[in-house]
């Protein structure tokens, strides 16, 4: 595990309207042939107290988030995944459908990019891009 600075941009559109956000924070690396892993602290108010890992393969990407709102998200190329999403609000059971997928990373960081949307019901809630940057400390990506 190295320690590592991750930036996050986030963009979304809901109901024809985008947001997108920034978020640059400190977290570890984990590299290994069969693939990698990347974690964080959520630095967002809400969700103070709460770590993500993003467990990556070649084909897929597990998203957990343990601490006051747990979850777990599967993105997996063109298929599309029932997913656990606890909330402020409540807990959902969501579809996440991937369309996009794209990892350039090696021992020293690199780039996860990935598309996908949200439904409740089977009815479009969200469309998404995340974008992920991770710097090995001491190293440039």
């Amino acid at each position: 595990m190295k320690d590592a600075i991750i930036k996050i941009i986030d963009r979304h559109v809901q109901e024809g309207e985008e947001f997108s956000c920034e978020l640059t924070t400190s977290g570890s690396l984990d590299y290994t042939p069969d693939g990698f892993t990347v974690i964080y602290n959520e630095t967002d108010e809400e969700l103070k107290g709460c770590q993500t890992v993003l467990r990556c393969s070649e084909n897929a990407i597990v998203m957990t988030r343990t601490g006051k709102y747990n979850t777990e998200i599967i993105i997996e190329k063109d298929r599309r995944h029932t997913c656990f999403y606890q909330t402020p609000f409540g807990e959902l059971m969501m579809g996440v459908y991937t369309k996009n997928m794209f990892t350039d990373m090696n021992e020293n960081g690199g780039t996860l990019r990935f598309s996908y949307t949200i439904d409740f019901n089977n009815d479009l809630a969200s469309e998404n891009d995340l974008n992920i940057t991770v710097a090995v400390k001491n190293t440039e990506v």
